[in-house]
């Protein structure tokens, strides 16, 4: 397992234990500024790259994988069930095989509006600008390099308070990634890779606002 899989498990099996003050700390007591952190597990988007294992299977590198981590801050209004947080985040998705390997990286500045309730459940979208995206990799000796546009994309999420500080959420983006410089050290015709590439995805996440 790789060692964001392994920090995901381990903070999900922290969030499932037991708190003797797990009332202490709901939405109607949380108003005011807090901190958040996020770490999160994407799928969805086109294909940007593949390596091929030595079992003959194939590791896709999406535009819409694989691993978000985030920190920032939420305010929760006092007397009205909304909150709102600006989160800055870095999503990427890599691999490699003896000398091939591939990425894409990415840096989201994300603005959420939520609506709390009913219970411990919250509702809430918002949009993410994207900067710094770039796709990296070098297979069979070839290596490509792709820059992309600054993106904006759109989220609509769920989520439920597991812990007085925990948040486990489901969401679902929707963007896509317009090509700005492409270069190989192949032959490829023409611009490789010109065409946009759909980066929508589903992610689930954990997180603390504290």
């Amino acid at each position: 397992m790789s060692q964001p899989g392994k920090l995901l498990f381990a903070s999900l099996a922290l969030l499932a234990l037991p708190c003797p003050n797990a009332h202490a700390r709901g939405f109607e007591s949380g108003q005011g500024f807090h901190a958040v952190q996020r770490l999160g597990v994407t799928l969805g988007g086109n294909v940007i790259s593949e390596i091929t294992r030595e079992d003959g299977s194939i590791r896709e590198i999406s535009a819409g994988g694989l691993y978000q981590i985030g920190a920032g801050v939420l305010y929760q209004a006092e007397s009205i069930p909304f909150s709102g947080a600006l989160i800055l985040n870095y999503h990427y998705n890599s691999d490699y095989k003896d000398n091939d390997n591939a990425s894409f990286r990415r840096v989201p500045l994300e603005a959420l509006v939520y609506f709390n309730g009913p219970g411990r459940f919250r509702i809430g979208g918002g949009m993410r600008y994207v900067y710094s995206a770039r796709a990296n990799s070098t297979l069979n000796g070839v290596t490509e390099k792709i820059t992309f546009r600054n993106a904006r994309g759109s989220i609509v999420e769920i989520g439920y308070q597991v812990r007085p500080y925990g948040w486990v959420s489901l969401r679902h983006v929707k963007e896509t990634y317009q090509v700005a410089t492409y270069a190989s050290t192949g032959t490829a015709p023409g611009l490789a890779g010109n065409t946009p590439y759909d980066g929508s995805h589903t992610g689930f996440f954990i997180g603390y606002e504290y």
